[in-house]
């Protein structure tokens, strides 16, 4: 799949009225840099990431469809998957052992309770 980055984000800009001198002052870079990227088929991550916040617009989402994007969110959803398993694991641990210190804590007062009244009979 070809995409055009330059020409996705130019015609997005003109959606939004905003100018390249706005880009290239939200960019921090001359408005000739700012011309080269919008007349770029391509664009480094950094850049595209920092081009979407400020059109607030997904522009990976022109690359999504290709089968590395769907591996790597494969790939992430199973990490993730894994991790709440993990989670969710640890976090019934600390449940039983929190049910455990409170039965300990009532057998420690009732045991406090018991020496109380043994000692002043």
């Amino acid at each position: 799949m070809s995409v055009h980055i330059g020409l996705m984000i130019w015609k997005e800009m003109k959606q939004k009225d905003i100018s390249v001198s706005d880009i290239a002052v939200d960019l921090k870079v001359s408005k000739t840099k700012a011309q080269e990227l919008l007349n770029t088929a391509t664009i480094d991550i950094l850049t595209l990431v920092r081009i979407s916040e400020i059109l607030n617009y997904n522009f990976f989402s022109y690359y999504e469809t290709g089968k590395i994007f769907s591996k790597i969110e494969l790939h992430e959803k199973n990490k993730l998957t894994e991790e709440v398993g993990r989670l969710k694991a640890l976090l019934n641990e600390k449940n039983k052992a929190l049910e455990l210190q409170e039965t300990l804590n009532k057998i420690q007062l009732s045991t406090i309770s018991l020496l109380e009244k043994g000692q002043f009979r």
